[in-house]
């Protein structure tokens, strides 16, 4: 009979897909039910048992002196319960012990300790293990590097459409519009006409909708505001390239397996390098002269080397 186990892991989209790799890996042997917030919760769900929303059925009650207060709220029953909290006071330890007295539960931090250089990914595997579920770390993080672990055989070909995502959960890790616009222009320039550009905006860069919308007006370029997660991975996943930040939509397109381009501007390389098989990491500011170059560069090698497998800094 296989294990079942409850991880609950309430973060945004990046922090979500952190758990790809060992879900994937534990996909044949263990029955895993998740809780987490959308939009991450939307990706996850075809690939656990059950997919629970954190923000509904009072799972803020965990957090209470007395979950009992809240008569609707429920867990379902596994063993091991594994949680990725904050939990200074210990009060959601006692209260999914009380609740679930027969399973073990172990409440681990969200994110590895800074400095550390691990991976996210792999700092989760190792407190899977560390809770007795039986993974290898260090296989989960390697089989990530090397096979899309959210995309399966194409059933359409890519089309020559670059997809251009400027914005992420945090301004720190972000170049300025005045960039992308930039970079949206040399990519013309670079690449001609044959190749189709779309800018994707989310709910976050909707301040920045306005601005682009102006300055590539007339122009072949494309703008996606706000898709649905069926239609964002229909694009991602059509897309011969794709360049993002350091952001939850990147590690989507990385692990689509869609040949990607992640820039790292303030954030680490080591804890949040996105994982798949075709990816290509660039550091830099917007006052790097040779910024826009690396980026067309590292482009044009992921469109005519398709094949080519690894993660690579530039």
């Amino acid at each position: 009979m296989p294990q079942k186990i409850l991880i609950i892991r309430p973060g945004a989209l990046g922090d979500t897909l952190m758990l790809m790799p060992s879900i994937a890996a534990l996909r044949a042997s263990t029955e895993t039910l998740f809780v987490g917030r959308f939009p991450g919760l939307a990706y996850i769900k075809p690939h656990v048992r059950r997919a629970i929303d954190y923000e509904g059925q009072g799972w803020h009650a965990l957090f209470q002196e007395d979950p009992a207060d809240y008569p609707g709220f429920s867990i379902p029953e596994a063993d091991p319960v594994v949680a990725f909290l904050s939990d200074p006071e210990g009060t959601v330890k006692r209260n999914l012990g009380h609740l679930l007295s027969a399973s073990r539960v172990h409440i681990f931090p969200p994110f590895p300790a800074k400095g550390t250089g691990i991976h996210a990914s792999l700092h989760i595997a190792r407190c899977l293990e560390k809770a007795g579920v039986a993974i290898v770390p260090e296989l989960c993080l390697s089989g990530a590097i090397e096979r899309p672990l959210l995309g399966g055989k194409p059933t359409v070909p890519r089309r020559a459409e670059t997809v251009f995502h400027p914005g992420s959960g945090s301004q720190a890790k972000n170049h300025d519009p005045v960039f992308w616009l930039k970079l949206v222009k040399e990519w013309r320039h670079h690449f001609g006409q044959g190749q189709a550009l779309s800018l994707l905006l989310g709910p976050a860069e909707e301040p920045m909708l306005t601005y682009f919308e102006k300055h590539l007006f007339n122009t072949s370029a494309n703008i996606i505001f706000s898709p649905e997660p069926s239609e964002l991975i229909s694009h991602l996943s059509r897309a011969c390239l794709y360049v993002g930040h350091d952001s939850g939509v990147t590690h989507l397109a990385a692990m689509l397996g869609t040949p990607s381009i992640a820039l790292f501007k303030g954030s680490s390389v080591d804890q949040w390098r996105p994982l798949g098989p075709r990816v290509r990491v660039i550091r830099g500011r917007e006052g790097d002269a040779d910024l826009f170059m690396r980026v067309i560069r590292a482009g044009q090698g992921l469109v005519e080397s398709v094949g080519k497998r690894g993660t690579h800094v530039q």
